[in-house]
């Protein structure tokens, strides 16, 4: 008889939190009249958006083709905060890869078919691990893969059971629709809200350039390199490590492997400041957003100066804080920051030569 260490199954104890499945809708209409190989490459590439989105927050705990299940022991509201946060992380790379795909093939041509739901329950599990696999068992995980498979009228959504409406906030429970479904298990009953609206409204305010005439700081210096070199040294994350005065760098590809969508998470001692590229013309114009010491976006012009180097204009403009001491500490530091960026800017391309 084996001992109870050589049995390959290994269970911890009961849990219990929030079970979500994370679920990409229209994918299987979508491989079945696409290409498999760019369809698998568009899947990966939305399913590790939604992994990093949820980083620290949720724990994936199985890929299940075209769906993740997640876990989480954060409180009710916090999870459906952070899926709001993805819905509207995953629609950016969305939009982000059909802007520069290039590719005719029927599956880069579509992906904007590709949309995103939501099954949301409260309960309890165990998680059984077979070598480096793991499984989540009990009634409620099967409660949250049946309600896969419902009637709600909608693509995009948020369905939630009655375990997780009742540890919502009042105003956040009228925002969905009461909602019944009939298994084997017996009736599941709940709710759902439409989201596509999450997204729209997010879309609206996005800004993606920062004009010299609107910016509460302006920048300009002339390095010796032509626009299109100049553009990508600005982007290499040894190079943003000097003029942005980072301990280290850390660079996650954007949209397609291309620079649009591209994330820099920058160490300052203990802190950490996150950088996305909203819009990208190589050789031509850069924007950058950052979060810290306030949310900031920088728009980075590359404009030939006509002997063989380039003028490099940037400019700053971020979320002035409501206290105006607080508005000029903050203006006063980024003006100095600006200054010593341009020093350092410099200095990469003469040690370049």
């Amino acid at each position: 008889m084996a001992s109870q260490t050589d049995r390959p199954a290994v269970f911890s104890g009961l849990q219990e939190g929030a079970l979500v499945l994370a679920d990409i809708s229209g994918y299987s209409k979508f491989v079945a009249q696409t290409e498999v190989d760019h369809s698998w490459s568009i899947l990966h590439e939305l399913l590790d958006t939604m992994v990093r989105s949820v980083q620290g927050r949720m724990d994936v705990s199985q890929v299940e083709g075209d769906a993740i299940l997640f876990i989480s022991g954060l409180s009710t509201p916090d999870v459906i905060a952070a899926l709001e946060r993805t819905f509207i992380d995953f629609h950016r790379r969305l939009r982000d890869m059909q802007t520069v795909t290039t590719c005719p093939c029927n599956a880069c041509a579509n992906i904007g078919i590709l949309k995103l739901k939501f099954i949301v329950h409260h309960g309890k599990f165990s998680r059984q691990r077979l070598g480096n696999v793991e499984q989540l068992h009990g009634t409620d995980v099967i409660v949250a893969h049946r309600l896969l498979k419902n009637t709600v009228p909608s693509k995009e959504y948020l369905l939630v059971t009655d375990a997780v409406l009742e540890r919502l906030p009042a105003d956040t429970r009228r925002r969905f629709h009461p909602h019944t479904e009939e298994f084997d298990l017996g009736a599941i009953s709940g709710g759902y809200e439409e989201i596509a609206y999450v997204w729209q409204e997010a879309e609206a305010v996005e800004r993606k350039r920062v004009l010299p005439d609107e910016a509460l700081v302006n920048s300009e210096i002339t390095v010796d390199a032509p626009p299109d070199l100049a553009y990508r040294r600005m982007l290499q994350p040894k190079v943003m490590e000097r003029y942005l005065f980072s301990d280290s760098v850390e660079a996650q590809p954007g949209a397609r492997g291309e620079d649009l969508g591209s994330e820099f998470h920058c160490h300052h001692g203990g802190s950490l400041v996150n950088m996305r590229v909203v819009s990208a013309d190589p050789g031509r114009e850069l924007t950058i957003i950052a979060d810290q010491p306030t949310v900031m976006h920088i728009t980075t012009r590359f404009v030939d100066s006509g002997d063989g180097g380039t003028r490099v204009l940037r400019s700053f403009l971020w979320e002035e804080p409501a206290d105006p001491d607080v508005a000029q500490s903050v203006r006063q530091m980024m003006e100095g920051i600006v200054v010593a960026g341009e020093g350092a800017i410099k200095s990469v391309f003469e040690d370049a030569r």
